[in-house]
């Protein structure tokens, strides 16, 4: 029996703890798409985002101001405009990311 377990949106769980896990899972995601489409050069820029998120917001706990996050990450628009926001999980994931940047400050820890 497979059982297949749906991806949760951050807006149900809005914790640094589960933003943290979405940060790290689809880090894994993009570099196995990396590996499988090494021709598609968004992918290394997708991961550059995601790395820099990880560094600077989770890490260091940097606050940034809107301008700059939408100046600095296209997390948003690239799940947006590439992929399927409704029906891919990536996708979802990536949006994610992208809005949990602007207040990762202010979410309870769990």
């Amino acid at each position: 029996m497979n059982i297949t377990i749906m991806y949760t949106r951050l807006n149900k769980n809005r914790t640094k703890k589960y933003y943290k896990e979405i940060v790290e899972d689809v880090i894994k995601e993009t570099e196995e798409n990396i590996k499988m489409f090494p021709s598609i050069s968004m992918y290394v820029s997708i991961l550059n985002q995601l790395k820099d998120i990880q560094k600077n917001i989770i890490t260091n706990n940097i606050e940034f101001d809107e301008n700059t996050l939408y100046k600095r990450y296209s997390l948003g628009s690239i799940a947006v405009k590439n992929f399927d926001l409704e029906h891919e999980e990536y996708a979802q994931k990536l949006s994610d990311v992208f809005g949990g940047s602007f207040n990762y400050y202010l979410m309870p820890e769990k």
